[in-house]
């Protein structure tokens, strides 16, 4: 969003457009040229007419300015949109003097031109999913060692940070007066209510420090999002009077004492008192400044980074609450270990825990990805194989609750038989250490219908609980340092780390998907951003930040609390990974639909099931094929394609949470007879036929991000007809 050349719609000759009315009647008595001009209209056009037939000033600040009118009071009117004769808006501002002595009373109106909507030209248009943002500084002193110009170098300064921390798609426009404006693409009030909450506490923390000169200075922000009824102009305006409100509070004070400074601050208020139109609206893009040591850019300093913690090696020890300890115990016993957490907290890391405690060597241990059985035949034969030349060997067992029942009956006679059964003459079970890693407690799979009760009885002497990383609070930034430098080292960058306010949002987020959740959230950071330096805004994380900069005091959690805790309650309805999705797909179409856009939600789904199977599998094509149900090649054909759609997939607010689902789905789910493509392109499709009903049928293929024929084709498909 970039300002334009000055329209000649408005002649740049007005200054001061003066009107005199009756205060009583609102006839216009008197105008001079620049008024008329002002209007769009003649002066005898103006003479003798009412106001409001001539001054069309839209929304509600027709009635705001009569009340001012009627008072008979010299009042500035705050910033407003006039409308134009020829449909044309500006954003004026206005003075009204009463006359005195005058009988019928009457009225001095002075009007002055802010920005006419001509001149606010954009690089590119504010759509109706855009949320337009007014930051702006108050509480500023003016005094002898504060005044204009430290003020613009600290907006300056200000200007330098926000583009540095907003996201790329985002625009900051150049400052006007000590306000600035940042246009936040395809984010509704709630999300930019987030992304504002980070920016304010990542300024204050930068420019506003204790000790330093601008210490005082509060930073507000306005917020208004664009609609289709509403102009670019009309917005700016609506989220300029919202700052104007942000403004009004000191702090929350009720009662407030004189103070020495009350002037000082009175002043600094009437320096800027009309928000972003306090002074001349940009008409050009204005060089953001560069670290310096002059006095104009003494306040683009650089941001407060908590340094990455480097040389973590191996795995992040956090003990694991006991795990670790109890997998060294079992190590030591014959029988079977089962290890229970959820996706992504290092079961694996505790078996091999367990295999080298017994002092076999790396290679002796074996994974059998239960997710992998493409049959009933081939898990089968698989097993078999396995067990009978186990001696010696560890097993283990990654979701074996995904295997058929015959499957998981079958293994579960041969542990507790200890004989193999496909072998003849029959044979004992070799010395083999058998683990098995499940998502769950062994009782809510049973309650499920996921496990076999045989299965699980062979594997429940003593299982190992692996909480999951929200309960595990001291290893988090340990977590977040050791992937933040390896994902770093992948793409040649030295990493500095996180903000303060990065590694508090992440401390008080739940980590639904665990490790794997942390990695994936800070690799899609690192592809927004080309800073060394992560904030809550690149990882889209923004729970607990204080808009003043205040630091987390995280309270210590008491003794035993768990046991007075709802948390984990057995009977608690946990839907599945599928079941997940599908609600976050029906969140995002009705978002989109909220949002008034048009996106391709079908392109971004199976762009990150591409990217989920190749991760599962380590960019090995074939096996990403197998997995698709497509060939090696047409994953070859789409990848580039799909690196095309990054930067608008990755910066959406609204499919974040379907994207992690989605991803969590691919990771953790078993070898479908179907397509995965096609499993949930026909959820997506199901909420975009339900809920976008309404909508063209162009318009419905548009989100699924195919042509007209190839949506009433799927279309067709799903319904059988």
């Amino acid at each position: 969003m970039s300002p334009g050349p000055k329209s000649d719609a408005v002649p740049a000759a007005i200054n001061e457009a003066t009107l005199s009315l009756e205060r009583d009647s609102g006839r216009i008595i008197d105008c001079n040229g620049a008024a008329a001009d002002l209007l769009g209209q003649s002066e005898e056009t103006v003479r003798g007419s009412v106001w409001p037939r001539v001054m069309i000033c839209e929304g509600g600040s027709g009635i705001a300015v009569r009340h001012a009118l009627e008072a008979g009071k010299r009042v500035f009117l705050p910033p407003f949109i006039l409308r134009r004769i020829d449909g044309r808006e500006l954003a004026v501002g206005g003075l009204v003097l009463p006359v005195e002595s005058q009988v019928p009373a009457l009225i001095t109106l002075m009007l002055w031109p802010l920005l006419d909507e001509a001149q606010l030209t954009l690089s590119e248009a504010v759509a109706p999913s855009d949320t337009v943002a007014v930051l702006a500084v108050d509480q500023l002193r003016y005094h002898e060692r504060w005044g204009p110009r430290e003020t613009r170098n600290l907006i300056k300064g200000i200007t330098a940070s926000l583009r540095d921390i907003v996201r790329q798609r985002d625009v900051v426009l150049p400052a006007s007066g000590a306000s600035i404006v940042i246009v936040l693409r395809d984010v509704d009030i709630d999300g930019a209510r987030d992304i504002s909450r980070a920016l304010l506490s990542h300024l204050h923390r930068v420019h506003t420090r204790p000790g330093s000169p601008a210490e005082s200075a509060r930073l507000c922000v306005g917020l208004a999002h664009m609609s289709p009824e509403q102009s670019a102009l009309a917005t700016l305006l609506a989220a300029n009077s919202a700052l104007l409100q942000a403004q009004k509070g000191v702090h929350g004070e009720q009662i407030r004492a004189a103070a020495d400074d009350d002037y000082q601050l009175l002043i600094g208020h009437l320096m800027n008192n009309t928000g972003v139109f306090s002074d001349e609206f940009p008409r050009a893009e204005l060089p953001v400044p560069s670290p310096s040591s002059t006095p104009e850019q003494a306040y683009a300093e650089p941001p407060t980074v908590a340094p990455i913690e480097k040389d973590i090696e191996g795995y992040v020890v956090d003990n694991m609450e006991g795990a670790v300890d109890q997998a060294l115990f079992l190590a030591q016993l014959d029988v079977p270990v089962a290890i229970l957490g959820p996706a992504g907290t290092g079961k694996m890391y505790v078996a091999r825990v367990i295999h080298e405690a017994t002092g076999a060597a790396p290679e002796m241990l074996t994974a059998l990805d239960c997710r992998e059985f493409r049959s009933r035949a081939d898990a089968n034969r698989r097993i078999a194989r396995e067990l009978a030349g186990g001696a010696g060997r560890t097993l283990v067992f990654k979701s074996p609750h995904l295997m058929s029942v015959e499957t998981q009956q079958k293994l579960a006679r041969q542990i507790s038989t200890r004989v193999l059964m496909d072998a003849d003459p029959p044979q004992s079970l070799p010395q083999v250490k058998l683990i098995a890693l499940f998502p769950d407690g062994l009782e809510v799979l049973l309650r499920k219908a996921q496990l076999h009760p045989q299965l699980a009885s062979a594997f429940a002497g003593y299982p190992i609980s692996v909480p999951p990383i929200r309960d595990r609070k001291q290893a988090v930034l340990r977590w977040a340092h050791k992937i933040l430098g390896q994902e770093g080292a992948q793409r040649d960058r030295e990493m500095r780390g996180f903000t303060p306010d990065a590694q508090q949002a992440m401390l008080l987020y739940d980590w639904p998907g665990n490790i794997s959740e942390m990695r994936q959230c800070i690799s899609d950071a690192l592809d927004k951003t080309d800073k060394d330096w992560l904030t809550p805004v690149d990882l889209g994380l923004f729970k607990g930040i204080d808009p003043e900069g205040t630091p987390l005091a995280l309270e210590p959690k008491p003794f035993l609390a768990g046991f007075d805790s709802d948390e984990h309650v057995a009977d608690e309805y946990t839907p599945t990974a599928e079941e997940a999705v599908n609600i976050a797909l029906g969140e995002a179409v009705h978002s989109l639909l909220e949002l008034d856009m048009i996106k391709p939600l079908g392109s971004w789904l199976e762009d990150d099931i591409v990217l989920a199977a190749l991760d599962r599998y380590r960019t090995d094509l074939r096996r990403t094929g197998e997995f698709l149900h497509t060939k090696p090649r047409n994953i070859g054909r789409w990848l580039p394609k799909i690196e095309s759609r990054d930067d608008e997939r990755n910066s959406s607010s609204l499919w974040q949470n379907p994207r992690r689902l989605l991803r969590e789905w691919v990771r953790e789910s078993a070898v479908q007879e179907s397509s995965p493509l096609r499993i949930m392109q026909s959820l997506l499709l199901r909420h975009v036929e339900q809920q976008a009903a309404a909508l063209s049928t162009a318009k419905r293929a548009n989100i699924m991000g195919v042509s007209t024929p190839t949506y009433l084709k799927r279309v067709s498909e799903l319904t059988g007809s």
